[in-house]
């Protein structure tokens, strides 16, 4: 189990791209869309296996979904963080043992090069953990986003805070995930990244 993505999101995918660049020094670049749910996405490289998605609605599709919750959004959120595995059933389990209900959904994004990218992952109702519950996926096709996806930035510290996060902690444990869990009264995911201009934070809020 390893950190795969954070998901960022925004009303308008062009703004969103020019504020990471202005940030960074490093424009992301357009990953493709997600059919059926209404949105779009750019990605940035963060290391070998991790990667930003910068994720908004797409004026190709129906605006639904996913797409239209972000098209209503104020500003930029830092939607979640996605973890991969090798063995989705096993992670499965782990979840139901912390009593928490999953099951298998399959994802795609077909890339601007016609490729489709194809993944399995846990959908989870809501639960107490809210946003420090991370999506648990598991890629069914060969090639990574961040293999392709601009590089110049890395992942400079990424913290999850919430009021539980001594219930937190053990799960982490269990999935095999080492990130730090500290105590704050909202959840929040506290990602700061190193690009040209030097280290910048992620808005985990709708700002």
């Amino acid at each position: 189990m390893k950190l795969d993505h954070f998901a960022w999101s925004a009303p308008s995918l062009d703004d969103a791209v020019d504020v990471v660049e202005a940030w960074s020094g490093v424009r992301a670049a357009p990953g493709g869309s997600h059919p059926g749910m209404g949105t779009r996405n750019a990605l940035l490289s963060l290391a070998d296996g991790l990667y930003l998605a910068i994720d908004a609605p797409d004026p190709d599709q129906p605006l639904i979904g996913n797409g239209a919750r972000m098209a209503a959004q104020p500003g930029y959120h830092l939607d979640l963080f996605v973890v991969s595995t090798d063995d989705i059933h096993a992670a499965k389990a782990v979840l139901e043992n912390f009593g928490l209900s999953a099951e298998i959904r399959a994802g795609s994004r077909r890339t601007l090069r016609g490729e489709m990218l194809e993944w399995r992952y846990l959908a989870v109702e809501p639960t107490r953990f809210g946003i420090a519950l991370p999506l648990v996926s598991q890629w069914d096709t060969p090639n990574h986003p961040s293999a392709e996806a601009p590089k110049g930035c890395s992942l400079e510290r990424f913290v999850v805070a919430h009021p539980l996060c001594d219930e937190i902690r053990p799960l982490y444990e269990a999935l095999g995930l080492d990130i730090p869990v500290v105590l704050a009264e909202r959840p929040e995911l506290r990602v700061t990244l190193r690009g040209r201009h030097g280290a910048f934070d992620l808005p985990s809020h709708a700002v």
